[in-house]
């Protein structure tokens, strides 16, 4: 029988779950994130969605530019990508299998939105859960989970099975270089303390390349890659033509 958490990192999970409570903090140990989220992450996906025509390019400023479209975010731990997008007008589905996240997760959603906001969440791996799910989605979003799960290629190509043909797929993730580890591991997490120290081993950064072959490989195309950067000076995220650090990629599933 297929082993449907067999890509899930135990140790990580609980590496996550020590900091379930401080997660929302924009200053914390999670603000690298909060910060990528305005700056790469949603200009990302509103770039994409006007390229492939899922979203006017008039819409791209209004409150709800995300309406009509489902999303699935793939690592959703506390929900810090699933409610912009719900707020933005979009119906998600977050799903985690660190259970302590995903409560959090709830936790948050009703006592800040109520029951506003389109989102639901579920503690399951997407091996599992897309198979009741292929082909639901306008977009999965895979925002900083390629280095955290055991096996990158499982978890890709469940994350494509849930696209509608045409839908889209978002990736971040950090280089495996030399420049990877010094940046993203020695300078964030033990000079500056920005990242929890452990937070990321190198063995699990990927580079461009082997993701793209991947997403090829499940049935995608158009894939864009583009660099980002995070300044220690503005502390704040920029698109960037140098990809050796840190990443965003988007891909096509073919019609």
């Amino acid at each position: 029988m297929e082993d449907l958490r067999a890509s899930v990192n135990e140790n990580e999970i609980k590496m996550f779950e020590t900091f379930a409570l401080t997660w929302w903090d924009p200053n914390g140990m999670a603000m690298l994130l909060h910060r990528m989220i305005p700056k790469i992450r949603i200009p990302l996906m509103l770039d994409t969605f006007i390229e492939e025509g899922m979203i006017k390019p008039e819409n791209r400023d209004k409150s709800n530019v995300f309406e009509g479209l489902k999303i699935l975010d793939v690592g959703s731990g506390v929900g810090l990508m699933s409610e912009p997008m719900a707020l933005l007008g979009a119906e998600v589905v977050g799903i985690d299998p660190a259970a302590k996240l995903v409560q959090v997760a709830r936790e948050h959603l009703e006592k800040t939105h109520g029951e506003s906001l389109k989102v639901e969440y579920h503690c399951d791996t997407v091996e599992s859960f897309c198979r009741a799910n292929c082909g639901r989605f306008d977009a999965v979003t895979f925002f900083d989970v390629a280095e955290h799960v055991a096996d990158v290629r499982s978890v890709l190509r469940a994350s494509v099975e849930c696209l509608k043909p045409g839908g889209q797929i978002f990736i971040t993730t950090w280089n495996k270089t030399f420049m990877g580890w010094l940046y993203g591991i020695v300078m964030l997490e033990y000079v500056t303390g920005i990242v929890p120290r452990g937070a990321h081993s190198i063995s699990m950064f990927v580079r461009p390349e082997t993701i793209e072959r991947l997403l090829a490989e499940f049935g995608c195309e158009k894939t864009d890659v583009r660099g980002t950067w995070f300044s220690l000076w503005t502390k704040d995220w920029s698109f960037s033509s140098y990809k050796d650090v840190f990443y965003a990629m988007k891909a096509s599933k073919l019609k």
